[in-house]
């Protein structure tokens, strides 16, 4: 190879080496919570509920309030109960639903508001090391489980979903969390 090749193939192959680099990390979890950490730094409400995915949360929230209730009530003996059980079960699903829904935007809507100003509020770090840092990713098919320590709430453990558009967004949070939240907002069926 001679020596004007080597002049122009090994910038080229180092350009190429780091433009895919660059796109791997612009496609990762830690990035999107990077972003997701700049946006409710800059108090941006809209951009910060782009990284979650609001209805799967909202879904997931209510599975669980829903299932929790029914496991305090009595258990069905016999099939039309057991039917009606699925049937009160569905009613308070969509009872509890847009409640959920509108508690998940209020959140992060509280999050990115309070972010900085006071200290009970949810923050994520925004730099890129702090991120590296603060998060435990755990690949799980698909998706992504992350493990973040907030300074008031305690661990706090959420998934991430890759979106078509190979983005990354928050599409649920560990029941235990939601359980907790619950508590503390007194969410009930009603």
């Amino acid at each position: 190879m001679s020596r004007r090749a080597w002049a122009w193939g090994v910038p080229s192959a180092v350009l190429v080496l780091v433009a895919l680099g660059g796109l791997y990390a612009t496609t990762t979890p830690r990035y999107a919570l990077y972003r997701l950490g700049v946006a409710i730094q800059q108090h941006n409400v809209a951009t910060a509920e782009r990284y979650f995915d609001v209805e799967r949360i909202a879904d997931a929230a209510t599975e669980v309030i829903v299932a929790d209730y029914l496991a305090r009530q009595p258990v069905p003996t016999t099939a039309a109960e057991a039917f009606g059980r699925e049937i009160a079960a569905n009613m308070a699903k969509r009872r509890v639903r847009p409640q959920a829904l509108a508690r998940v935007r209020a959140e992060i809507r509280r999050s990115v508001e309070r972010a900085g100003i006071q200290p009970t509020a949810l923050v994520l770090p925004a730099g890129l090391i702090a991120v590296l840092m603060a998060f435990e990713v755990s690949p799980e098919g698909p998706d992504a489980w992350v493990t973040y320590r907030d300074p008031v709430q305690g661990p706090v453990r959420f998934r991430m979903s890759r979106q078509p558009d190979r983005s990354w967004k928050i599409s649920g949070f560990d029941p235990e969390w939601i359980r907790r939240r619950a508590q503390e907002g007194q969410t009930r069926i009603r």
